[in-house]
């Protein structure tokens, strides 16, 4: 049986921002055996087509083992100082498409769900060179999460986007008239990330190495998603 062993020398920071809206925890060394993790998605992981996971996420995915699951489990707790966190889904990712691919709701900030009580997390199998994750504000309304009674303002950021074609023609790297990019964490291998999935935010994937179907070369991570239940400490 696999065993992803939770690092006892990780280091854990919120990031500073004058937003309180933005809350941001990075976990750097996150795993104690990340090695472990890059060989099961390149020997034993079976990603399946773009869009079999049922969500916009423009690569291959496939579920991560209980065993990943139960030691993100003990990372959210000591994150968020909140017991047993209802753990979703982790999923093993790898970025393929190409930007000509796209449609209008993956050239732009998404959110993971609507509830304050949702969460998701990032943990990259990659460096530097893959780009990393940006927050960005919705200019038209001034929103940052987009939470149940906004829904319909994602739908108004599709077309608005499909209304600047000339910004939006393919992966959001930058500020632009409609989204401007308030926070960036850069990629760092082993690094994990964690923040409300009501949060706007997407993947900076300027690099074209980043859209390698080549796990070993590629922008490879484990996204998570869970919910806490209690309100998580500041």
């Amino acid at each position: 049986m696999l065993e992803f062993i939770q690092n006892q020398a990780m280091n854990v920071e919120k990031i500073p921002n004058r937003d309180p809206e933005i809350s941001v925890y990075v976990v750097d060394d996150f795993l104690a055996n990340p090695e472990l993790l890059a060989e099961y998605a390149k020997n034993k992981a079976y990603f399946g087509k773009v869009g079999d996971d049922r969500t916009a996420y423009p690569g291959i995915r496939d579920r991560m083992p209980s065993s990943y699951e139960h030691t993100m489990e003990k990372a959210v707790e000591l994150v968020y100082g909140i017991r047993n966190p209802q753990i979703h889904r982790c999923m093993i990712s790898l970025t393929t498409l190409q930007p000509t691919q796209l449609s209008a709701a993956q050239k732009m900030p998404h959110v993971d769900a609507f509830g304050d009580d949702q969460y998701a997390s990032v943990h990259y199998l990659c460096g530097e060179p893959h780009g990393g994750t940006a927050i960005y504000r919705y200019r038209p309304r001034n929103l940052v999460r987009i939470r149940h009674d906004d829904r319909s303002v994602m739908d108004e950021m599709i077309e608005n986007v499909r209304n600047h074609p000339e910004e939006h023609s393919g992966y959001l790297n930058e500020s632009t008239s409609l989204f401007k990019q308030e926070l960036v964490i850069k990629a760092r291998w082993n690094r994990l990330i964690l923040y409300p999935a009501n949060l706007l935010h997407c993947a900076l994937l300027s690099s074209p190495r980043s859209l390698d179907s080549d796990v070993s070369n590629g922008r490879l991570s484990v996204a998570s998603f869970f919910r806490l239940e209690q309100k998580p400490h500041q």
